[in-house]
């Protein structure tokens, strides 16, 4: 996403009621963000990962490292609630010299950040956009989630360190992270504290839906998200993905040789090779059935059509049900 940096103009006039007496009532302050972000630190704070410093903060100013990992660690507890998971700790000792702060000690006796070098951390240092990617790559790792690589790459992929570019592609593709425009990463960028708490919310979105996980054979899961709608084997791995912004739902039906995906978009339906991601045809309606894995049955409003596997029209979609019935092209007289 193109980041904006144009202030939002919230109102820090903290006009003040001066009475006779000589009292005065400010309003309180609210964080400053660009317009892009309102959403994003709405609900952060609305879910309780907002630290309290960022609550009447400018958070389009950069952010620093210590920062960062207070962000973080409000974040992995309330992930953690969430899913019931119990936070548990790799290391007793964190080894900085230079900071006591229990976030960032928390984050490194988890196994999630690392210091600039073995003893020092630096605090107070400005973080930047790689080390914010690599960061965000170990959160998921700690709570195993599915990783999506990122395809479109960026024009400015040989400046990201080595160390990075796994995590910048992996971040990128869950749709934590972007670009900040023309296909640009900016991995030695600072990072802004707005861009942080945006990055927070899109992590705790690549949390599976609950009970999402459905079993379509004896070796494929399919699953989602907020972001992704995917196949994935009985080891964990992507077969294929797609946007959930496009398809509202995804369901399988044999056609007596193999399982596809019917992928239902907005008046339409996809229909994919859930072995290798290959879209086969377009179904121009939703599909509500398959019939003797020989007869796709599509709907529009209260009107039906009958399809073969191979998405050529039988039934144009303009009859009712009882026609598809009488025509065989479905074993029930009523609409399940």
């Amino acid at each position: 996403m193109k980041e904006i940096f144009m202030k939002k103009k919230i109102s820090l006039t903290l006009t003040s009621l001066c009475l006779a007496a000589g009292m005065c009532f400010s309003a309180q302050a609210a964080p400053l963000n660009s317009p892009w972000a309102d959403s994003f630190v709405a609900e952060a704070e609305q879910i309780g990962i907002l630290p309290d410093f960022m609550l009447n903060d400018d958070l389009t100013e950069n952010i620093t490292r210590e920062e960062f990992c207070e962000l973080a660690y409000l974040t992995i507890e309330q992930a953690a609630d969430l899913n019931s998971v119990v936070i548990t700790y790799l290391a007793r000792e964190t080894n900085f010299t230079d900071t006591d702060n229990k976030a960032v000690t928390a984050l490194k006796r988890m196994g999630v950040i690392t210091g600039r070098t073995s003893t020092k951390f630096e605090p107070e240092s400005l973080l930047t956009r790689e080390e914010a990617a690599v960061i965000l790559n170990n959160m998921a790792d700690y709570f195993e989630l599915t990783k999506f690589v990122n395809n479109n790459g960026f024009k400015d992929r040989n400046s990201i360190s080595s160390w990075a570019k796994e995590s910048v592609d992996n971040v990128c593709g869950m749709n934590i992270m972007s670009g900040v425009g023309d296909g640009v990463f900016d991995p030695g960028g600072n990072y802004t504290k707005e861009q942080a708490v945006s990055t927070m919310v899109r992590f705790l979105n690549n949390f599976p839906d609950e009970e999402s996980k459905e079993k379509i054979d004896n070796t494929k899961y399919y699953m989602s998200n907020a972001y992704f709608r995917w196949v994935e084997d009985d080891k964990g791995r992507v077969i294929f993905k797609l946007p959930a912004s496009q398809y509202t739902d995804v369901n399988f039906y044999s056609n007596g040789e193999k399982v596809l995906a019917f992928a239902a978009a907005d008046g339409y339906t996809d229909i994919y090779d859930i072995e290798n991601g290959r879209k086969l045809f377009t179904i121009p309606g939703l599909v509500t059935g398959t019939t003797s894995d020989k007869y796709i049955i599509a709907e529009a409003g209260d009107v039906y059509g009958v399809y073969d596997f191979n998405g050529r029209e039988i039934l144009p979609i303009q009859h009712d049900w009882d026609y598809l019935y009488n025509e065989k092209y479905v074993t029930s007289g009523e609409k399940a």
